[in-house]
């Protein structure tokens, strides 16, 4: 076997070891963690950070800074929830039905916004975001500002979504979180995200190339909005209670941070900023909340500031340029240089043509 191909096959041996131990420590931890607040924690950061996907496919990757992710998750709970609670539909296809319902009403709004850029979408996208929010407070239909709550019944059932250990829970929100991770890694590599990158860089240079700006940004803001209505129908089901203050500001600002503190430029972002971002505050709200209230919120408000000021690009934005990435892909994962990676892809090419 040629050395370098042999060199490349290793390397992603060892990057499938690596990933497949860390799969393995995420799908143990129920085993061997009984709290059922260190597992909600753990459920929060799995949802949060699927949100914060959703996001980052607007906002990291397309350039349109949104701050209305809230209620794109708070409609799809409360679609899911209507439809399970009045017309009895079963909780997995109300899931799918919110996803449509929340993509549509996201690209019909938003198509003749996209006109608009840099902070007057964001604008738009609160005004947006607080507007549902009044009108779910004003309708009696959604139950006014009580909220909605699902049926409790005895035993558990997975056709319901309805379980009374936060085990399952764990389990169907770390894969509704790598499913989506797969998913926006896809789109990052296909046709779809080379255009939303370049529309981010230079909107104007991308349609003098031959995008279609508007056409990419409405997928995108579809696409969005059907993940954070999926996040909204795991909420709903896993609380089994929801309200208008789903839709708050600060839910839309939360869902943003785990983006941008992990690196909005990468797939991965949200999941290593959601890792460190939630468990963190989570532990301050729960050990300082009684003396500074708020201070949850706080933390958020210093950590933005403090990685727009010093590290705009993010942790993993540091780490692709630090010795920490070095040391790894020579010492543990064996990565050959980038010139053996090009020879092996020739090789491969040139065996295809012939």
């Amino acid at each position: 076997m040629n050395e370098k191909v042999k060199a490349v096959r290793n390397y992603h041996r060892n990057l499938t070891f690596v990933l497949g131990l860390i799969l393995l420590i995420f799908l143990l931890i129920p085993v061997f963690v009984k709290s059922p607040y260190i597992l909600n924690i753990f459920i929060l950061v799995f949802y949060m950070s699927t949100l914060s996907m959703a996001w980052n496919l607007l906002g990291g990757m397309t350039g349109q800074n949104s701050l209305g992710h809230a209620a794109y998750m708070g409609l799809g709970a409360y679609v899911s929830c209507m439809l399970i609670t009045k017309a009895h539909f079963n909780p997995w296809l109300s899931a799918l039905l919110c996803m449509v319902v929340v993509g549509l009403v996201a690209g019909v709004i938003f198509f003749p916004c996209f006109i608009l850029r840099g902070p007057y979408f964001t604008l738009v996208s609160i005004a947006f975001g607080e507007a549902l929010r009044q009108f779910i407070i004003n309708s009696t239909f959604f139950g006014r500002a009580s909220g909605i709550g699902l049926p409790f019944k005895k035993g558990d059932s997975f056709l319901d979504v309805r379980f009374a250990s936060k085990v399952p829970y764990y389990y169907i929100g770390f894969v509704m979180l790598i499913l989506v991770y797969l998913f926006m890694k896809k789109i990052e590599r296909s046709r779809m995200g080379y255009a939303l990158r370049t529309i981010r860089e230079d909107e104007d240079a991308a349609a003098a190339i031959g995008i279609n700006p508007i056409r990419y940004k409405v997928m995108a803001v579809v696409v969005s909005a059907m993940v954070a209505a999926l996040v909204g129908f795991f909420y709903a089901s896993y609380t089994r209670y929801i309200d208008p203050e789903l839709m708050v500001q600060a839910k839309s600002t939360e869902s943003v941070l785990p983006a941008v503190v992990g690196g909005a430029a990468y797939v991965e972002g949200p999941l290593v900023g959601g890792l460190i971002m939630i468990p963190l505050s989570e532990f301050l709200r729960a050990k300082y909340s009684a003396i500074l209230p708020g201070i949850n919120m706080l933390l958020y408000a210093i950590a933005l500031l403090a990685v727009i000021r010093f590290r705009p690009t993010g942790i993993l934005g540091w780490y692709m340029n630090s010795k920490a990435k070095t040391f790894v892909d020579t010492k543990i994962l064996r990565k050959p240089p980038v010139e053996v990676f090009e020879a092996v892809e020739m090789e491969r090419n040139s065996r295809k043509g012939a």
